[in-house]
């Protein structure tokens, strides 16, 4: 599906020419981009060196790069770029001057070039850990008998249902209605040898109940990056951030078939600082399947049929991503290191 000819050179290219961007910046009337010590790449030269082809959509607004096979979307402003048709967030704004865009080096290197050209895995994807969220006295979201944590579980099981019908080994976090500490979640995960860590959750909100829905997946914070929801930044102390290419691969994937399989509203591959992906010591990632606070789509997620429909998308992006990582389109470890 993806390009996969990147190699370090041009990798470093891009990057060595992002310095050049930043320092040449006030004299190309540059200075509202406020890098600072943050290095920008150019993205149409960037683009141009990795064999996509460039298309204004709106000369100064936004712009289209792409290949006949893969599709991305970049908007002045906006912290969300489209990747084959799916949101994709990012540490910070895309920068477009002019006729030239520009995307801080950090985010090509830890959100955009992962899924664009996606790393052989040295090994084979064998083993699941799913964590079917909240437990026990943790409820979740809750109204009247609807809890999450019962639905949590029971997608848990269709979804392992399902990975094992595909041939994978799968762990539970938990098998009953019990609580189960975070940082025990991961500690389990990686006593069974897992390869991919999955949370389950279902989302809510108190404000715009009666609008707000969709799927949403993420992943760790980069180092030097900032989450979706708030300023705060990875760590380099967070043992999950030796696994961000493969982790926003699989968020990617997973959302991607969410939102492609169920039209579910995409609310894009998302970046956060939960216990469970700062913890975890394998590529681990955090389902959000839909808001049952909305009044229509609560009802579908309450529903066992659609719960099953939920499973096969995520289990379909699972292997979506398993199969780009094994494949023979995935560039190998030894070129970018």
């Amino acid at each position: 599906m993806m390009r996969t000819q990147l190699g370090r050179a041009v990798s470093v290219a891009a990057v060595l020419w992002a310095f050049i961007a930043v320092a040449e910046a006030p004299a190309r009337g540059l200075a509202e981009l406020g890098a600072g010590a943050r290095a920008h790449v150019r993205v149409t030269d960037w683009a141009r060196s990795n064999g996509f082809d460039v298309t204004w959509l709106r000369r100064g607004e936004a712009l289209r790069i792409g290949n006949g096979t893969v599709a991305l979307v970049l908007r002045d402003g906006s912290r969300a770029v489209e990747l084959d048709g799916v949101k994709v967030w990012l540490s910070y704004p895309v920068s477009i001057r002019a006729d030239a865009a520009f995307v801080s080096a950090l985010d090509m290197e830890t959100a955009i070039e992962p899924i664009l050209f996606p790393r052989k895995n040295s090994r084979a994807l064998a083993i699941v850990a799913l964590d079917p969220g909240h437990g026990g006295k943790d409820k979740g979201y809750h109204k009247g008998a609807h809890q999450e944590k019962k639905y949590t579980l029971s997608l848990a099981r269709e979804l392992r249902s399902e990975l094992e019908r595909a041939g994978l080994r799968v762990v539970l976090t938990r098998e009953a209605d019990v609580n189960v500490g975070l940082a025990a979640r991961t500690a389990i995960a990686r006593r069974r040898g897992a390869q991919l860590f999955v949370s389950l959750h279902f989302n809510s909100t108190a404000v715009g109940a009666q609008s707000v829905r969709g799927a949403e997946v993420y992943c760790l914070t980069p180092v030097g990056g900032r989450s979706t929801n708030s300023r705060r930044s990875g760590s380099e102390r967070d043992p999950g951030s030796r696994f961000n290419d493969e982790s926003v691969l699989a968020a990617f994937h997973i959302q991607r078939a969410l939102v492609k399989r169920l039209g579910m509203e995409d609310r894009g591959v998302r970046r956060a600082q939960f216990e469970v992906l700062r913890t975890a010591a394998m590529p681990a990632v955090l389902v959000e399947a839909g808001f049952m606070s909305h009044p229509v789509e609560g009802a579908k997620l309450r529903d066992a049929s659609f719960r099953r429909e939920l499973a096969k998308a995520i289990a379909a992006g699972i292997m979506e991503y398993k199969r780009v990582t094994e494949g023979r389109a995935a560039r190998n470890r030894s070129e970018s290191s």
